[in-house]
């Protein structure tokens, strides 16, 4: 059965051009509608044909094909059995079901309607059930054990044999060596698990879309810049309304809670980006509590001291324990730095405020922070978004991925159709006219390895956000050349472009751009055996390594001076202002790292002690003080950032928030050696890609990191190469 997963990660981009060639689509697609849509075929999905009503006629088809299969297994004898006819025939069962998953999440978060809704979480039940009666099957498990000997398993190739174990581990996992009774205790909680994952997210996005401050008096915005003004103000003129309208779906409230000089301004904005309706329907503290509950339950009946511990069986972290070890260190090294940063932080508030300042009202912090940074004249103050016009950095961005990774990028005509409308010859589909298509080829061979989609822009129903989403893995063909190529998508949700108005991009979101890619890259380039060993079933913490990487070209001034350029004078970035990011980089850097650590330990605390420290207690109080040490001193409680931590609760990060500072570790200490060699090295970039981005799960993420780097991850290189412990 192949490993469910989805990654969620950052995306920051904007418009979209090419220089390279367009070239005709993979396969053309034809205007008949495949009878299940859904399923895996050769030609780039039929994004028209993808209804919330085919989602799931397509999925209860799939449910049943797969059915068929496991029967077909099952009727086969101890004797008969083979890896091949076993192990293998059970990872292939499901294969259809699996595309329909991809897909239908997909596009629930690209348009979150009800219909839409109801049709993800009936396809997950689908599944859920599938999943529970394969693992629940005597007779297959039996099979599978006869099929497993050392003679048969030693004539398997190494990924072969890894699939083997891993298959077997994860039955076990499901409660294959479990009592009738207790396998349907643990597919009961796993189907109550999904539910209340499902219903947290379900909170954070209605409130999400229905939360509205409008603000009528234009001095209770003292503060704010006018570009955010003229936002706001349009987007009540929308409404009819007269006025100012913030809002979580427009992103707006958090920068004028920032930026604004009145206080109670910043409170009211405080309570909705980070209480997240706490009090209210929209509530998720409860949900949190019922969750963990049977996240306990889940892991003790399978074994397991805590779910952290449960989580971490497949992780290059091998326990709750050494994961929150690795960031009760981190802390402890970075607290000293941290320390004085806030101390200079509450300094400049007090100056600010002409009054001693010795704890902050949490619904201050992030003003506080940015009277520190502009008081203290933090970073150069260099505004490089006139030289990162997003089209001009895209195709640069390109240009440097293809000479180091030896790829070539090409445009895919596209057309946004309705249901019943017959695709032009020549052209593929895409899910709204915004959206972009984009091939991947193998310069050397010229083989085509993926296509990506690009959807940056905000829009009514789109899931705020932005992440990287797999729809569909590359199926293996003959000799183990690509057959049918990977399919992913990168969603953001920017402003629209308006005519006549550059997409100009900021640094950071330059930065988030290449980290983004770097998700896509690890994904469309994974060249492996077996589908299910793709770029996107490696070990959950080192998923964010090749990603956290990339970020550092984004840094360099080498690889800027590529594509930064002005947008009206053409002129290349002056060298002083590509310099100066260095300075940049430092500013507030501490507690950055502090926030991302303080976000892993209570992640890590909650699944290891929930019915020790959190169970019948306040989540905001106990959040508060176990993350002391890493926060500033507050005035009053403030909101837990569990409230909204969907990374743990609905998107696959539980107990593995811890995850991007331990790939910053081994990013920082991997970026040495394309120092040393030359950031847009080919040689260096053919050793990263065939040792990290081709193999994928098919090898142990530690043993691909030795080869790549020839030892172990220095566990101190990140604090080394931004001297964290010296900034101030």
């Amino acid at each position: 059965m192949l490993k469910h997963f989805i990654l969620w990660a950052a995306l920051s981009a904007s418009g979209l051009a090419f220089a390279s060639q367009t070239v005709a689509p993979p396969a053309e697609q034809v205007g008949a509608v495949a009878a299940h849509p859904f399923f895996r075929s050769a030609d780039l999905p039929a994004w028209s044909a993808l209804t919330p009503q085919q989602a799931v006629a397509d999925a209860e088809y799939a449910a049943q094909l797969a059915l068929e299969r496991i029967s077909a297994i099952c009727r086969l004898t101890p004797e008969e059995a083979t890896i091949e006819n076993t192990y293998l025939a059970v990872d292939d069962a499901s294969d259809e079901l699996q595309c329909v998953v991809m897909l239908s999440q997909h596009l629930l978060y690209a348009n979150d309607t009800a219909e839409n809704r109801a049709a993800s979480e009936k396809v997950s039940d689908i599944m859920s059930d599938l999943t529970a009666e394969i693992y629940s099957n005597e007779k297959l498990w039996q099979l599978m054990q006869a099929a497993d000997t050392p003679e048969k398993v030693a004539v398997l190739s190494p990924a072969k044999k890894r699939a083997v174990k891993q298959l077997y581990d994860i039955f076990v996992d499901n409660g294959a060596n479990l009592s009738a009774e207790k396998k349907a205790q643990r597919n009961a909680l796993e189907k109550e698990m999904m539910q209340l994952s499902m219903q947290f997210e379900k909170h954070l996005q209605d409130f999400t879309q229905n939360w509205e401050l409008l603000i009528k008096n234009k001095e209770e915005l003292t503060g704010v810049p006018d570009p955010l003004m003229l936002d706001m103000r349009r987007a009540a003129a929308e409404k009819g309304l007269d006025g100012w309208l913030v809002t979580l779906r427009d992103e707006t409230a958090a920068p004028v809670m920032a930026m604004c000089a009145v206080e109670s301004t910043r409170k009211k904005c405080w309570e909705a980006v980070f209480g997240y309706g706490a009090g209210s329907e929209y509530d998720t503290a409860p949900i949190i509590a019922q969750l963990m509950e049977k996240r306990q339950a889940f892991a003790e009946l399978l074994g397991f001291k805590n779910y952290a511990d449960y989580e971490a069986r497949t992780r290059m972290v091998h326990s709750g324990d050494e994961a929150l070890a690795f960031v009760d260190d981190m802390i402890r090294k970075l607290k000293p730095a941290y320390d004085k940063e806030v101390a200079a932080q509450l300094k400049a508030f007090e100056e600010f405020c002409d009054k001693p300042v010795s704890s902050l009202n949490p619904w201050d912090e992030l003003f506080a922070t940015y009277v520190y940074y502009n008081e203290a004249q933090l970073g150069s103050g260099v505004d490089l978004s006139p030289y990162l016009k997003c089209n001009q950095v895209i195709n640069g961005m390109l240009a440097v991925y293809s000479k180091l990774l030896g790829v070539t990028y090409k445009q895919v005509p596209s057309v946004c159709l309705k249901p019943g409308q017959t695709c032009p010859q020549g052209k593929v589909e895409v899910w709204h006219p915004s959206v972009k298509c984009i091939a991947v080829y193998d310069t050397a061979t010229n083989v085509h390895s993926g296509t990506f989609y690009l959807d940056l822009y905000r829009r009514d129903n789109k899931r705020t956000g932005a992440w990287c989403a797999p729809l569909r893995l590359a199926e293996p063909g003959p000799g183990g050349a690509v057959q049918e190529p990977h399919i992913a998508a990168l969603m953001a949700n920017f402003e629209p472009p308006e005519k006549g108005v550059p997409n100009l991009l900021s640094h950071s979101e330059l930065v988030v751009l290449f980290h983004e890619f770097g998700h896509m890259m690890h994904h469309l380039l994974s060249h492996t055996e077996l589908k299910g060993h793709c770029a996107m079933g490696v070990a959950w913490d080192f998923t964010e390594f090749p990603s956290t990487l990339a970020e550092n070209w984004a840094w360099s001034p080498e690889v800027l001076a590529v594509f930064a350029r002005h947008y009206r004078t053409k002129q290349a970035c002056p060298e002083q202002y590509l310099k100066s990011l260095s300075e940049d980089r430092k500013a507030m850097q501490v507690s950055m790292y502090m926030e991302i650590l303080c976000k892993a330990k209570l992640d890590l605390e909650i699944h290891m002690h929930y019915a020790q420290k959190f169970k019948g207690r306040s989540l905001d109080e106990v959040s508060a003080a176990i993350a002391k040490d890493c926060q500033l001193p507050y005035a009053s409680t403030p909101y837990s950032c569990l409230r909204n931590l969907s990374h743990c609760f609905s998107g696959g990060y539980a107990a593995g928030v811890y995850t991007y500072l331990w790939s910053e570790v081994m990013a920082a200490d991997a970026f040495t050696l394309f120092e040393h060699s030359g950031l847009m090295n080919p040689q260096i970039g053919k050793k990263y890609r065939e040792t990290i981005l081709e193999k994928g799960d098919s090898i142990p993420a530690d043993e691909l990191y030795r080869m790549f780097m020839g030892r172990d991850p220095d566990a101190d290189a990140l604090i080394r190469r931004h001297k964290l412990q010296h900034n101030l």
